[in-house]
């Protein structure tokens, strides 16, 4: 198969070195041989210059701990370098950051150190922009002309759309027969494709060119000679024993439909019956947001590592752990809007017409809005470069008063993964303001301010403005304090209730300040000044003495201030 780990010709090749045939015969321009300088950084860079080179032609194999120019046991030199120390300084000293395999292989009694590298998306130099391209077993520096042009020609590169070695007869039914069944679930032209001969199916959604099957079909539809795609790991907690496990060399198209029925089938579900009398049923990790996080980690995962794809499951975590690291262009704080090219454009796009997952940025925000409606975190993603990227899901019961609350929000404000995140900031704060708010939307301070407007609508009554002065303030409505109450991360008192507590604070105590409105009722001193500045313009309170600003101007009772059992007038 054509993602398998290393190039058959390196093992073959410290077999032949092991019967006399010299490791510098052997190379060519997908093979090297290095030994270890004398110091880990300086062998650090000969891997780097030639891992630059075979990124920059079609990929390849570099073999640490051979000497070239040796042959039988006395080659074997062996490496002290760690593998982890090789992928880590190769992603950071490379530009665009390149992600290599390094596994140990033992041969003849020492330890070797074999380095896949696979052909760069994009023209890759390292961090002062030199590069270089192998050319037979000779590693040539590429001019500004020849950079630009292979720039040009590897921005175009999808490795999803590259021809297989697989052929037709290597399908697998259960496979194919699950990509029928999608089809036939749409409305739409992608309906008749289900019952469509096999060749005329894979046609139509892409997977064949000149005959040949791409790599996009061979990941879907065929077995990976005993390599799982995914491996499923449920628990009880989430650092407790294995329960059950699933690692079957299928097809990533069969395995995605057998770890999704693993997890909703103990899946726990919460009946809620909304004012209306409608009824919903909510689940402790949401049905949407697991398949698009199984969806995403299948399709933009790095094919050219050997690894599966970690499911880990418990009641209370479900974590989607993808090789290789987030695009190029992609970071966890921008990853709702950014614009980028996908890693596997052509698996991306026939695993969105069969249904399995939509594009990058949309998927991410179905997982965000839908963990938010039923009252929990968003997704915590993780980019472990240049090795892995994390997705956690929280689990539980669903927060109920969230579910209600959403559920009584217009379907496309439900929709909306803006006006969802603003509910979950103002679940924690009691205000926020657009700049406090942009880095969780991952927009702008201007776009924020335009969402925050836009949500302000008093037909939506979500949210509401704050009146006071300074930068313009927002907090939740009434109604969605009142029906929030149980879940807000902060006490909440309305303003009437603080009036009257003022009342009976100056009651007892005959006079108030803006300090003591602070320490007693948990404002800000904005906040204090506004409730003060109310009550003196109604009559309640008024100033006393003759100082007219300041933190110092004591409060007493106004020609309004209201007899014992009154609340203040309005």
């Amino acid at each position: 198969m054509s993602i398998h780990l290393f190039s058959p010709d390196a093992l073959s090749a410290l077999a032949a070195i092991s019967a006399g045939t010299p490791a510098n015969e052997l190379e060519s321009e997908t093979l090297d041989f290095k030994q270890d300088a004398r110091s880990s950084s300086e062998t650090i860079q000969v891997l780097l210059d030639a891992a630059i080179c075979f990124a920059n032609l079609r990929g390849g194999t570099i073999v640490l701990g051979v000497q070239d120019d040796a042959t039988g046991h006395e080659a074997f030199l062996g490496t002290v370098v760690p593998t982890e120390l090789i992928r880590r300084r190769l992603y950071e000293l490379t530009k665009p950051a390149i992600v290599v395999s390094a596994i140990e292989h033992e041969h003849a009694g020492r330890r070797l150190v074999l380095i896949d590298v696979t052909e760069g998306m994009e023209m890759v130099s390292d961090t002062k922009g030199r590069s270089s391209k192998r050319h037979g077993t000779d590693c040539l520096p590429l001019s500004i002309s020849e950079a630009a042009a292979l720039n040009d020609d590897r921005r175009r590169f999808d490795w999803s759309a590259e021809p297989s070695s697989v052929e037709l007869n290597e399908l697998d039914p259960a496979a194919i027969e699950d990509a029928r069944s999608r089809l036939r679930r749409f409305p739409d032209e992608r309906r008749r494709l289900a019952d469509a001969p096999t060749e005329d199916l894979l046609g139509d959604l892409g997977l064949v060119r000149d005959g040949r099957l791409l790599r996009a079909a061979e990941v879907l539809l065929c077995s990976h000679d005993h390599r799982p795609p995914f491996v499923y790991v449920g628990r009880d907690t989430p650092g407790g024993e294995a329960r059950t496990e699933y690692r079957a060399a299928v097809p990533a198209l069969v395995a995605y439909r057998e770890i999704l029925l693993r997890i909703t089938s103990v899946s726990s579900a919460t009946a809620i019956v909304l004012p209306d009398g409608q009824q919903l049923e909510l689940r402790d990790f949401p049905l949407v947001a697991v398949r698009e996080a199984l969806g995403n980690a299948m399709v933009h995962r790095d094919y050219r590592q050997p690894d599966p794809i970690h499911v880990d499951h418990s009641p209370h975590v479900l974590s989607f752990v993808s090789p290789g690291p987030l695009v190029v262009g992609v970071t966890p704080s921008n990853i709702l809007h950014v614009a980028s090219k996908p890693r596997n454009a052509l698996l991306a796009r026939v695993t969105h017409s069969l249904g399995l997952a939509e594009e990058l940025s949309r998927g991410v925000d179905r997982m965000y809005r839908e963990m938010i409606k039923l009252g929990k975190q968003p997704p915590a993603i993780t980019d472990e470069a240049p090795f892995r990227v994390r997705v956690d899901l929280t689990g539980g019961a669903p927060n109920q008063a969230v579910a209600k609350f959403v559920a009584s929000l217009p379907e496309q404000t439900q929709d909306d993964v803006d006006t969802m995140l603003v509910l979950f900031a103002l679940m924690q704060r009691q205000t926020i303001t657009a700049s406090e708010v942009a880095p969780l939307l991952q927009r702008g301070i201007a776009a924020t301010e335009a969402i925050l407007a836009r949500i302000a609508d008093p037909e939506l009554d979500m949210i509401a403005p704050v009146d006071r002065s300074g930068r313009p303030r927002w907090q939740l409505s009434a109604r969605a304090v009142a029906e929030l109450r149980p879940v807000l991360g902060y006490r909440t008192v309305s303003a009437d209730e603080i009036d009257r507590k003022i009342v009976e604070f100056v009651r007892k105590n005959k006079t108030v300040d803006n300090k003591t409105l602070q320490i007693f009722f948990d404002l800000d001193v904005n906040g204090a000044a506004y409730r003060l500045r109310t009550l003196v313009q109604s009559g309640v309170l008024e100033k006393l003495g003759d100082q007219r600003r300041g933190p110092g101007i004591q409060y007493g009772p106004g020609p309004n201030f209201p007899s014992r059992g009154r609340g203040p007038d309005r």
